[in-house]
């Protein structure tokens, strides 16, 4: 939802503000007549969320939210107007080294910008810098296959790290915590940039490719069996009492209500893992009897996955609606999204969920290696289909006579 711009807000307001961080701390009730704590607004102490109230809410565009930062020590940041951030020389020379990849300059100012650059950080390293101090330097990466990665400087003249950053349509963060991003490498101020460039092809690019398709795919095999289990729950007929009983819904919207986020889920990450699939796969693998017809069949999960994006797009105008709590708008917000949800949940039977499943099962072993090129695919697949129609296995080629000296190992 959108927040208010800080210009809005006055020294009385962050006064006001701190005084009700502190009525929290304290557990006591006092409240405040112009500005009352959101419930469930902060996030690890990183940030609170605010609502105007009495004469102070009619003053205000919109009556929308005020949300603020807090450094370590729990007090408001509040958001000052910083110049664009410029991109450091590293990053231009960088991306010349990698093909296909892109530099963008990373915004530090106090507070917000500081904020969300450490929410982007993938793993459980510490950061570098704090809420109110910025490092010296900081640009992302982004890779042709979606990596991100954050190469930051936080002293002048120190050294280089270079830090794995979240996927983009991330999933959430319980399918983040199993899978282990490469760990953060520094460098000395003075590395090639040829040395990093091979530190991120060689190490970074495979190691972060895995990280994210367990992510994904972990996210996408709890959003079908969820599906699937919502596809035979019970829905109640009309004036019919519930007595609490699991999976009995009281309406229809009620149950496509708790599908919708399952169905979200993989609005966001389906395109990934279809793209994952697609990518690794080889010639060989549509002559398989078992993978081939499933790989035949991906488009029918390609068509409904879009039919949901297609969805969610078209309602999210109003289902998004939350600038106002009035009753008209709650009534709006609250049909579109009966509206919504009830045409995604159709659609989702035409998500062939096992096949998607597994697929992205059999493929994850080959994420982040090379793929053979697509004479060697062909071969393959040919041989294979030969020995099967001939049920003849030649035998194996002797082995080559090693040489007379063996090769010396090179350091």
């Amino acid at each position: 939802m959108p927040f208010l711009d800080h210009a809005h807000l006055t020294e009385a307001d962050f006064a006001a503000f701190e005084q009700l961080l502190d009525t929290r701390r304290d557990g006591n009730d006092r409240t405040h007549p112009h500005w009352e704590l959101v419930p469930g607004g902060a996030q690890q102490d990183s940030f609170a969320v605010f609502r105007p109230t009495g004469d102070r809410g009619s003053t205000l565009p919109n009556h929308w939210e005020a949300k603020v930062y807090l450094d370590e020590a729990g007090h408001i940041l509040p958001e000052q107007p910083g110049p664009p951030a410029p991109l450091p020389p590293l990053a231009t020379v960088l991306a010349a080294h990698l093909p296909g990849w892109s530099a963008q300059p990373c915004r530090l100012n106090p507070g917000r910008d500081l904020a969300d650059l450490t929410g982007q950080l993938w793993g459980r390293h510490p950061s570098l810098w704090n809420s109110a101090t910025a490092p010296h330097s900081a640009f992302a990466l982004a890779g042709p296959g979606g990596e991100r990665l954050l190469v930051v400087q936080p002293h002048p003249d120190g050294r280089v790290f270079l830090r794995s950053m979240l996927p983009d349509d991330a999933p959430e963060n319980r399918y983040l915590w199993s899978p282990r991003p490469p760990d953060p490498v520094e460098f000395s101020a003075d590395t090639e940039p040829s040395v990093l460039a091979a530190e991120v092809t060689e190490r970074f690019v495979p190691a972060y490719q895995r990280a994210a398709w367990y992510a994904r795919t972990a996210a996408v095999e709890d959003a079908l069996v969820s599906l699937d289990d919502l596809s035979v729950a019970y829905v109640l007929p009309a004036n019919t009492q519930r007595f609490g009983e699991p999976e009995v819904f009281e309406s229809a919207a009620a149950r496509d209500h708790a599908a919708w986020q399952h169905l979200d889920v993989l609005a966001d990450q389906g395109p990934h893992i279809l793209a994952g699939i697609r990518t690794v796969t080889t010639a060989e693998d549509r002559l398989d009897p078992v993978i081939g017809p499933q790989l035949r069949r991906l488009h029918h999960a390609e068509d409904a996955l879009a039919g949901i994006r297609e969805v969610r797009t078209r309602w999210a105008p109003l289902t998004t609606r939350t600038a106002s709590d009035d009753p008209a708008t709650t009534r709006i917000r609250s049909w579109a999204q009966d509206q919504r949800n009830s045409e995604a949940w159709s659609r989702s039977a035409w998500v062939p969920g096992m096949s998607l499943a597994v697929l992205a099962q059999d493929v994850t072993r080959r994420i982040g290696r090379p793929v053979p090129s697509r004479d060697k695919q062909v071969e393959a697949a040919v041989a294979r289909t030969e020995r099967r129609g001939t049920g003849f296995t030649a035998e194996p080629a002797p082995a080559p006579s090693p040489p007379a000296t063996a090769p010396r190992r090179t350091r």
